[in-house]
C-alpha cells in the first residue's frame, strides 16, 4: 500500500474491538480459547469487570505497561468458581506485531500486584498473541540472584496458529460468536489489497444471516468487524452501500442510527486527518525547496557557478542542514567553508 494510500486509510481500532468483544462475550472467548478453565467456571454468575482497578494498577505500574497511550492488558474480571470460589482472571491481549521485550516481566508484575492486593483469591493471567503463529503455550518470567530465585508461568494462545482451523471456526460460529471476532483477527492480519479486503469483509458481515444470529447480535459484531476490517477511503463508500442493500435484503438493521452517526464521523475525521497531513506534508517540502533554491541563489551570487557536488548537498539537504549553511555562508571565503562540518 502506498503512502498516500495509506492516510486515507481509517485506522484499525483493534484494542476498541477486544475489549468490546471481552465485554459482550466473555463466556464465549473463554470457552473457545481456555476450554478447561471454563468449564470449572459457574456462569450463573455474570463475570464482573474491573476495569478501573486494572487501570490503577498501570498508573501504580508508573506506565510501564503502556504502549502509545494504551494499556497491555485489556481485562480484568472475578468470575464465580463451580467450587464457589470467586478467582480473579487477568487477559492481556497483544495486538500489533510480535511480542514486546519485557512482556513475561510485565505479565508477572500484574499477577503479583493483584495477588499482594487479593491474597485470599486465585488469579489466572492469560495472554493472547493476536499475530504469532507458532511458539510456546506457556511463556515464563524467571529470576535469580546470589541463592534467591522464583519462576512465573502463564499460558498464552497463539491466535495465527487458528488460521488453519477457520472451518471449525465457520462450524463454531452459529453457538459462539467469539468465533465470528476471531475470524476477523485472521482476515485483519492478513494484508489484502483493498478490493479483495473489502470483499471478504462483506462476506463474513453477510454470513452473520447464514449463522441465525438475531438482530442485535448482528449489531454487536458488525461493530467489531468494522473496528478490525478498516477500507481506504474510496471502498468505504462501497461498504455503506452494500450493508444498506443487505439491510434492504434481510430487512434486518446492521446498524442503529446512532451509531451509524458515529461511525461516519469517524470516518470523516480520518478523512480530514489524512488531508491535513498531506497539506502538512506538502508545505513542509514546499518550504524546504525554497529554502534551498534561495541558498543556491546567494551561493551563486558570492561564488559563481555551483559545483556539481553542492547542487546534490543542497537538494539532499534537511532543515537543520539548510539553517546552518545559511549561518556559515555569511564568513565563508570558499564555498567548501560553507559545507564544512562544524
Amino acid at each position: 500500500m502506498s503512502t498516500s494510500t495509506a492516510l486515507r486509510t481509517r485506522a484499525a481500532n483493534h484494542d476498541g474491538a477486544w475489549k468490546r468483544a471481552l465485554d459482550f462475550y466473555f463466556a464465549d472467548f473463554m470457552v473457545l480459547l481456555w476450554p478447561e478453565l471454563h468449564a470449572q467456571t459457574d456462569w450463573t454468575h455474570p463475570p464482573v469487570f474491573l476495569d478501573k482497578e486494572l487501570q490503577r494498577l498501570a498508573v501504580y505500574k508508573e506506565g510501564k505497561t503502556r504502549r502509545g497511550g494504551r494499556l497491555l492488558v485489556d481485562k480484568l474480571a472475578r468470575v464465580r468458581l463451580r467450587s464457589g470460589r470467586d478467582m480473579l482472571a487477568l487477559i492481556h491481549v497483544e495486538i500489533q506485531g510480535p511480542k514486546l521485550t519485557g512482556f513475561a516481566a510485565r505479565m508477572f508484575h500484574y499477577h503479583l500486584a493483584l495477588r499482594e492486593k487479593h491474597p485470599l483469591l486465585p488469579v489466572a493471567s492469560l495472554a493472547v498473541l493476536t499475530h504469532r503463529a507458532q511458539g510456546p503455550t506457556t511463556e515464563s518470567y524467571a529470576y535469580e540472584h546470589w541463592g534467591c530465585s522464583l519462576t512465573f508461568t502463564f499460558p498464552v494462545v497463539n491466535l495465527e496458529s487458528w488460521r488453519g482451523r477457520s472451518g471449525e471456526l465457520a462450524r463454531l460460529a452459529p453457538s459462539n460468536p467469539f468465533a465470528v471476532v476471531v475470524l476477523a483477527q485472521l482476515e485483519a492480519n492478513t494484508r489484502h489489497p483493498g478490493q479483495e479486503r473489502l470483499v471478504r469483509k462483506t462476506q463474513l458481515i453477510r454470513r452473520l444471516i447464514d449463522w441465525r444470529y438475531n438482530e442485535r447480535q448482528i449489531q454487536a459484531l458488525f461493530l467489531i468487524i468494522d473496528a478490525m476490517l478498516t477500507l481506504p477511503e474510496p471502498l468505504e463508500q462501497a461498504f455503506t452501500d452494500i450493508v444498506n442493500q443487505l439491510e434492504e435484503e434481510t430487512h434486518m438493521t446492521y446498524v442503529t442510527s446512532v451509531e451509524r452517526v458515529r461511525l461516519q464521523r469517524e470516518r470523516d475525521k480520518a478523512r480530514q486527518e489524512g488531508l491535513q497531513k498531506g497539506l502538512q506534508k506538502g508545505q513542509q517540502a514546499g518550504q524546504l525547496k525554497g529554502a534551498g533554491e534561495l541558498l543556491a541563489a546567494q551561493l551563486t551570487r558570492k561564488f559563481g557557478t555551483l559545483p556539481d557536488w553542492a547542487g546534490v548537498r543542497l537538494k539532499q539537504a534537511d532543515e537543520a542542514a539548510l539553517s546552518r549553511w545559511a549561518v556559515q555562508i555569511l564568513d565563508a571565503q570558499r564555498i567548501e567553508d560553507v559545507f564544512a562540518e562544524n
